[in-house]
This record gives structure tokens, sequence and C-alpha cells, in this order.
């Protein structure tokens, strides 16, 4: 098989890349994969609070030491290029940036002659890191989710801890792998392009991945089936929430996990070992298809979590946005599936762009301000008086173009009775302090009218801010008497 990125149409027939001359032996890679893993551990136990201090120091040294005991197992002596790492060029950087992969996914692991430890765990180990990997970062970020599905999925250690450590640790580790690789290697081409990655993943690694990403996605799912048809009697008896309270989290962790699905099957597919032929890609087609259904209920259960949280709080730009942002990522699972798990992977990065293009352009035409007006205002019409949520005449004042005319004309039309008699009247304050934010961003003194009104200006007319112009000089009398009554509470004395 070829890489999707640069594979041929559905139907049509590849030729087989060849596998890449390895750089290092399989020895050598592998003493340095162990010794920056070493080293990492210990500049997260020296450092992890902080470089400072006598931890630097001391694993600069555990750095030196190691670093001797490397060029002797390898037989070789550092370049000069290597020892000046620090001012070194781009191949220096670049092998410190990516050297790491060639070196743990093929180097690290080439078969060899000989029946070794290394050599009988390593299709145990791999795999089995992998699968960890991916339970760790998706179940914590739908555990945060759901707090259902957080009741099925226990973890006996703080998540937060662990992922800092590993973030230290990790840091360290892959620079001291990938400056040794580019120290010790005999071949490397660092700008040389090539059509595969320095990676290559086998039967094992796909399966524990994306079957990995099956079972969660698969559990997380059947976890919504009881708030979907037990409505919100049964999220009070099994979670102690109220519809409400459950609508306001979870949206945002469902979109990190839509969006970090996608790399995750673009990479494993361009990195399937070409030795294994088109068995190995239609095992990942095979594995790839559920996750990417289980995904689409994911983003039909988000969407169904941010209309209910819409209902009860209201619809805002900040939730408007990312509502969007879902739908471009379904768009564009859809195109993957389309593309790349047909290994036809050349179009897929132009049409995802195209496709994000396509989105921004319906945002500019459709205006999400005044989506956002539109819909805040009918929800408090259809809303009974003193029983519904009301107007945030705060929020809407806030909006711009066409947003800011429906919230210019909720503001003069507001109803502010108080039918408590209480003083002083909460319906006049908010109206007061709605008509100011009103005058301050569209009225005769305003930073946007002084820009619209000065020589030249007509280079960056704007048609929706046009209408707000024109619907604050139809209210100004009104919006100007609102804007300076009724903040203050009168003095009692």
């Amino acid at each position: 098989m070829t890489s999707p990125l640069y594979g041929a149409a559905p139907g049509v027939s590849a030729a087989r890349t060849p596998t890449p001359a390895l750089a290092l032996s399989p020895a050598v890679a592998r003493t340095i994969l162990t010794t920056a893993m070493l080293l990492g551990a210990a500049a997260d136990a020296l450092m992890h609070d902080g470089p400072g201090g006598v931890g630097l120091s001391l694993w600069i040294a555990m750095l030196a030491v190691n670093a001797a005991a490397l060029f002797s197992r390898a037989g070789r002596s550092p370049s000069r290029q290597a020892m000046l790492w620090l001012a070194a060029g781009f191949d220096v950087a670049g092998n410190i940036a990516f050297g790491v992969l060639p070196l743990a996914f093929r180097e690290a692991v080439s078969k060899v002659t000989g029946k070794d430890a290394f050599t009988r765990l390593r299709g145990f180990i791999r795999p089995t890191l992998i699968a960890l990997a991916a339970l760790v970062v998706f179940g914590a970020l739908l555990r945060d989710a759901d707090p259902i599905f957080a009741s099925w999925i226990s973890i006996p250690f703080d998540v937060g801890t662990i992922i800092s450590h590993l973030v230290v640790a990790g840091f360290f580790a892959w620079i001291v792998a990938g400056w040794a690789r580019g120290s010790l290697a005999e071949n490397v081409t660092p700008r040389r392009s090539t059509a595969t990655l320095g990676i290559q993943l086998g039967a094992a690694d796909i399966t524990a991945a994306l079957g990995t990403l099956v079972v969660l996605f698969a559990a997380f799912i059947a976890s919504q089936i009881g708030w979907l048809f037990g409505g919100e009697s049964f999220l009070r008896a099994r979670t102690g929430l109220t519809a409400a309270a459950y609508a306001r989290q979870g949206f945002f962790q469902m979109i990190w996990v839509v969006t970090l699905v996608v790399p995750i099957l673009v990479a494993t597919r361009v990195a399937l070992a070409p030795e294994d032929g088109r068995g190995l890609a239609r095992r990942h087609t095979l594995l790839s298809l559920p996750v990417v259904v289980l995904l689409g209920a994911i983003i039909g259960s988000a969407m169904l979590r941010m209309k209910m949280y819409v209902h009860y709080y209201g619809l805002t730009t900040d939730r408007f946005y990312p509502a969007v942002f879902m739908l471009w990522l379904a768009t564009v699972i859809v195109w993957l599936t389309i593309t790349v798990l047909r290994d036809w992977g050349r179009p897929f990065v132009g049409g995802a762009v195209i496709s994000g293009m396509a989105f921004l352009f319906g945002l500019n035409l459709v205006d999400p301000d005044a989506i956002v007006a539109g819909v805040n205002v009918s929800r408090a019409e259809r809303s009974a008086p003193g029983t519904g949520p009301g107007l945030d005449l705060q929020h809407l004042a806030s909006l711009n173009g066409r947003g800011a005319a429906v919230a210019i004309d909720a503001v003069v039309h507001a109803d502010v009775a108080n039918p408590t008699g209480a003083m002083p009247n909460p319906a006049v304050v908010r109206r007061c302090v709605a008509a100011r934010m009103l005058v301050d961003r569209w009225g005769p003194q305003s930073g946007a009218r002084r820009y619209a009104e000065r020589q030249g200006a007509w280079r960056y007319w704007n048609h929706d801010n046009a209408l707000a112009f024109r619907a604050f000089d139809a209210h100004s009398a009104e919006l100007q008497r609102f804007a300076s009554e009724g903040c203050v509470p009168p003095d009692p004395h």
C-alpha cells in the first residue's frame, strides 16, 4: 500500500513503498530510548517544580555521563555539530524535534536475528502503551464530560498530576533521544521529502489504538441513553443534578474528543507498515468505521446537550461558535471516511481546508450576533411572564451589527413592570445598564461612530454596523433618557 496522503484514487493499485533503511542498529536505538526515558524520569524528579537550584546541575552532569556512555557503546565520537547543538542549524534542530519518532517506532523495534527478550516482548509492550495512552487521555475527557459515565469509570489516581509528570519527563526524554539519534545515526537526511513517515504501525498497534477507542466511545454512548430517554427524573435519581445543571458541562470536552480523533485516524493510516500489504489497511478501515459512527453519536449527544443548555441559559456567541466548529468537524469526519479510509488521501487536506473556508464564509453571511439575538428574544417571548427565563438585555447590548439593532429594539420596548413593588426596580436597572452600553458603543460620542465618520472611512464601511447606527439614531432620544435614569437607586434620605 502507499501512504494515503499520496495514494491513488480508489480502485487504482499502487506500488509498494520500500521500507526505509535503518539509521541506527536496533541495539543502539534501544539503548538510546532507555537512556532517554531514564533521563526524562530524572528530570521530572529533579526539576518538576522548576529548573532552578542544584537539580539542573545534577541533571546536566547525568546527561554528560550518559552521553559519553552512548558514544562509547556506539563506537563513535560526537560530531562537532552535535556538541554545539544549542547553536546549531536546522539539521540538528530537526533531529531533536523529530528524531525520536523513527527511533521509537522503526529502529528500536526492527526485526533482528535472535530471540532476545526485547524482540519477544516488543509485540506486547508497544500496543499496551498505545492502548493505555488512549484510555487515559480520552477516558479523562469523557469522565469530565458526563457524571454518569464518570460513575462507571473509576480512576484511582489524579489524572492531572500524572499528566504533569509525564509532560516534564516526556519533554526531556524527547529532546535527549532526538539529539542522541542525530549525533549517532549514519544516514540521516532530515531534508529529504518522503511519502511515508518514520513510524510504522503493525496490526497489534492499530488494534490496540482503535479498539480502545471503540470500547471507550461505545461505553460513553451507552451512558447517554438514560438521560436521553429518562429525562430530568432520571438525572435527579442517577446524579442528583437538575437538567439545567447537567447541561452546563461536557460540551467542550466532547469537542476535544472529536478534534483529537481526526488526526489520530489520519496519522495511523499514514503510518501503516507497508510490508503488511492490503490486509493491514482493511483492518484499519474496519476498526475506523465504528469509531466514525460512534463519533457521530458523540457529536449528536453534544449538540443535544448544547440545545438543552440554550433552553435553560440562552445562547451566546461563546456557545454558538463551538457548536459551528463541531458541525465542521462532523463534515471533516465524513470527508475523511470518503478519502483517507479508501486509500485516497491526497484530497483530504484540501477538502478539509475548503470546507473550513466555506463555513467561515457562511458565518459572515448569516451574522452570528444576529442569530444569537434572535434566539434569545424568541426564547423570552415563548415564556409566560414571570415563569420563564428573562431576556438578558446586557448581553444583547454587547452584540454587534444586526444583533445590536435587535438589542436596541428590545431595550426600547422592554417591559419594566415591577409586580413585587420592590425598590429599586430591578427591571429599570437592567434596562438602564443596557441603554448605557448601547450609547457608549453606538452613540454620537462612541469610538465606532468617530471611526465611521473620519475622513476616508468609506473604505471601512460595514453593512451590519450601518444597521446598528441606523437603529440607534431612530431611538436615540429614548436610549439617552433610559441611560440617564434608573441605574442608581434614589437616596432614601
